[in-house]
C-alpha cells in the first residue's frame, strides 16, 4: 500500500482531483454549482449534439428524394387510374351512343318502310382486296340472312347479301360486276337493269342498262328499285342519273347512276329479310323510302 501512495499513479490521481476540487470550490463561491455544472455539461455535450444533428440532417437529405419519388409515384398512379375510369365510361358513352343512334335510325326507316321486316347490323370489317368495297356485318344465318337480301342505309340501298355464315355475312356493294338489279326512273317509269362496275368505284357509280330507246330518261332524275324480283322491294333508293347516252348496240339507251348511299360510310346498315309486295299501276311512282 505505501508503494502505491508513492506511485506515479497515485500522484496524478491526486493532481486531478484537486484540481476538480479547486473548480467545484471557486464555483461555489462565484456564483454556484448548478451554473457550473450547466456550463461544463453545455461545453461536453454541444460538439456530440452539433454531430448527431449532421448526421440526421444528411440521413433526411439522402432519403428525402426517396419519399417525394414514392409520393409522385403514387399520386401518378392515383392519376392513371382516374385517366383509366374516365376511358372506360368515354367507351361506354361511345357504345350507347352509337346503339342510340342505330335505334334511331331503325325506328326511323322503319316508320317510313312498314311494309319491310328489318334486322339492324353493325358493319364489322372491309374487305381490303375486293375493287368493289365489299364489307362484312354481324348477322348471319342466325338471324335469317339468306345471300340476295337487300342492305340498305339511311341514304337509300348500298348493297345485297352474298356469302353468309351463321352470324356474319359479306355485302356486295352496288359497283360489284356480280350484282343486277331490276330499277326504274322515277320521272319517266321507264324501267332498266343497274349493273356493278368495279372500275366505276371512285366515283361511287353503277351503269344502267336496258333502257327502252324512246326513253327520256335525263340526268338528274331519281332511280329506285323496280321491285321485279323476289328479294328486292319496289321504290328503295339507289340514286340519281348522271346521264344517258344510245348503247353500242343501238338498240337500248343506257347511263350511269350516281348512287346515293356510300359504302365506305356506312357503319349501321339494316337488311331487309322480308316485304309485303305492293302493286303499283303504270301511271303511279312509288314513294322512295
Amino acid at each position: 500500500m505505501k508503494d502505491f501512495f508513492r506511485s506515479k499513479t497515485f500522484k496524478i490521481i491526486a493532481v486531478l482531483l484537486a484540481a476538480v476540487l479547486a473548480f467545484f470550490l471557486r464555483a461555489v463561491y462565484t456564483g454556484g454549482l448548478m451554473p457550473a455544472l450547466s456550463h461544463i455539461g453545455g461545453a461536453i455535450a454541444t460538439p456530440f449534439g452539433e454531430f448527431f444533428a449532421g448526421i440526421g440532417n444528411a440521413v433526411e437529405d439522402f432519403f428525402q428524394p426517396v419519399l417525394r419519388g414514392r409520393e409522385l409515384q403514387q399520386r401518378n398512379e392515383d392519376l392513371q387510374r382516374q385517366v383509366d375510369e374516365l376511358t372506360r365510361r368515354q367507351a361506354d358513352y361511345d357504345e350507347l351512343k352509337n346503339q342510340n343512334d342505330l335505334y334511331r335510325r331503325f325506328f326511323s326507316i322503319s316508320d317510313s318502310n312498314a311494309d319491310y321486316t328489318l334486322e339492324p347490323a353493325t358493319v364489322i370489317a372491309r374487305v381490303p382486296d375486293d375493287p368493289s368495297g365489299s364489307f362484312i356485318i354481324n348477322i348471319g344465318q342466325v338471324q335469317g340472312i339468306a345471300p340476295g337480301m337487300p342492305v340498305i342505309t339511311e341514304n337509300g340501298l348500298v348493297g345485297i347479301i352474298g356469302r353468309v355464315s351463321d352470324r356474319y355475312c359479306r355485302v356486295l356493294t352496288l359497283m360489284d360486276p356480280a350484282v343486277n338489279i331490276g330499277v326504274l326512273d322515277s320521272t319517266t317509269l321507264d324501267t332498266g337493269i343497274l349493273t356493278g362496275d368495279a372500275s366505276m368505284r371512285e366515283e361511287n357509280s353503277a351503269r344502267l342498262t336496258y333502257l327502252r330507246l324512246q326513253s327520256e330518261a335525263s340526268a338528274g332524275d331519281l332511280v329506285l328499285t323496280s321491285g321485279y324480283g323476289e328479294k328486292i322491294p319496289q321504290g328503295l333508293t339507289v340514286g340519281y342519273l348522271s346521264g344517258v347516252v344510245l348503247a353500242d348496240t343501238g338498240l337500248t339507251k343506257e347511263g350511269a347512276v350516281a348512287l346515293s348511299a356510300r359504302p365506305e360510310n356506312a357503319r349501321q346498315v339494316f337488311v331487309i329479310t322480308d316485304f309485303t309486295v305492293t302493286q303499283t299501276s303504270d301511271d303511279e311512282t312509288p314513294a322512295a323510302p
